[in-house]
Order: C-alpha cells, then sequence, then structure tokens
C-alpha cells in the first residue's frame, strides 16, 4: 500500500515546494524592483563580507568553480551528455531543463536591466545585466538534476557516491561563488537559485511521471 501512496505524495510536496520556491523569487522580484533595481542593504553587506575573506588560495579556487557555472560549461556538458549512448537518461532532460531555465532568467534579465557590482571588484570577467543570476539558476538545475538522475539510475556504488558529492557541491556553491568574485548581488544569486529549485522540481516529477507511463506500458 505504500508503494502506490508514496510517489503520489512525493510528488505533491516536490509541487508545493516548487510553488514556495516561485513566490521566495518573486517576493525578491518585488524588493528588487521597489528599490530601483539599486542593491538592497543586505546585498552591500554581503558583497563587503566576500571582499573581507578573499585570499590567494581561495581566489583560485573560487574562480574554478565558478567557471563551471559558465554558459559555455553548461552547452559542452549538455553535448558531452548528449553524445553518450545514455542520452535520453540524461542528456535529453538535462538538456531541456537547462534551456527552460535560460527561458525564465533571460526576459527578467532585460526586464530589470538591474547593473552589476563596481566592475573594479570583479575576479572574473563577466558582461551583461545582473539580476536574476544566471549561473545560480543553471547550475542549482543541471547539477541538481544529473544529482537526481545519477541517484536513481548509476549502477556504480563507488561512482554514484563520488559523483552525488560533486553534483551536491556545484549545485549549492557555484551561485555563492559568484558573489565571492563580486560580479552579482546576494538577491540575484538567491532568486536564481531558489527559480532553479522551482524548475529543478518540477522537471523531476515530470521525469517521475514518464518513468510511471513507460512502466505501467511495460506491464500490459
Amino acid at each position: 500500500m505504500s508503494e502506490k501512496t508514496t510517489p503520489p505524495a512525493a510528488s505533491a510536496q516536490r509541487l508545493v515546494a516548487a510553488g514556495i520556491a516561485f513566490a521566495l523569487a518573486a517576493l525578491i522580484c518585488a524588493a528588487v524592483y521597489a528599490n530601483g533595481t539599486l542593491p538592497l542593504a543586505l546585498d552591500e553587506a554581503v558583497r563587503d563580507f566576500f571582499i573581507s575573506i578573499r585570499n590567494d588560495f581561495t581566489d583560485i579556487a573560487v574562480i574554478g568553480l565558478t567557471h563551471l557555472g559558465d554558459t559555455v560549461t553548461i552547452v559542452a556538458l549538455c553535448i558531452v551528455l548528449l553524445i553518450l549512448p545514455n542520452r535520453k537518461t540524461y542528456g535529453l532532460p538535462v538538456s531541456l531543463a537547462a534551456l527552460t531555465g535560460v527561458a525564465v532568467y533571460k526576459p527578467l534579465k532585460h526586464l530589470f536591466l538591474r547593473e552589476r557590482p563596481d566592475e573594479l571588484l570583479h575576479l572574473v570577467e563577466q558582461g551583461g545585466y545582473s539580476f536574476p543570476s544566471g549561473h545560480s539558476v543553471s547550475s542549482v538545475i543541471v547539477y541538481g538534476l544529473l544529482l537526481y538522475l545519477i541517484r536513481r539510475h548509476c549502477q556504480s556504488e563507488t561512482l554514484r557516491r563520488i559523483l552525488t558529492l560533486t553534483c551536491s557541491i556545484l549545485a549549492l556553491l557555484i551561485g555563492p561563488s559568484r558573489l565571492y568574485v563580486s560580479v552579482h548581488w546576494a538577491s540575484d544569486v538567491a532568486c536564481g537559485m531558489l527559480i532553479g529549485l522551482g524548475i529543478l522540481l518540477i522537471a523531476i516529477n515530470i521525469l517521475e511521471r514518464i518513468d510511471e507511463k513507460n512502466e505501467n506500458r511495460q506491464g500490459l
């Protein structure tokens, strides 16, 4: 009985969590808009904190980390996943989810037209508008969905553990890395990660619905 009732409950919980994530993102959007797209008080405090903890070692590490969320990195990863034999398991869902994220955050950038922090503070080159953080959206979606798919499909226990840790770190830390390198405000990153989380949860629900239909067809 529990095997039949748990999946619908989990699906509903994910939808509720996605709704909460989108609602919180909307609140941040409203706060940024109300402030004339200027940095919020918390934004400036967080910027100052990350600048205060910089040193040569962490600069190198965080710059390397933040580049793993670059568009060229995400595109290259999706291409590799689409070339692999199990493209339907990993490449197709990850690529479609990543494109969904772009379709959401790109219009928002051009709607808000928010300027980035002072370019003199940047540790990496970054153009375009600031709000929301595209790196934050994409990293949560791509590495978060990879985490889910690996946990679900990877047969090797050792490989699953290594990739689970790797994807978890990338999904959670690429967003904050944008604050360390001073190319985003904290509200950019928070909104981006919340949007990414909402899309990720919906993508997981869709994938589980597809898997369920495939299992039902095989059972006929």
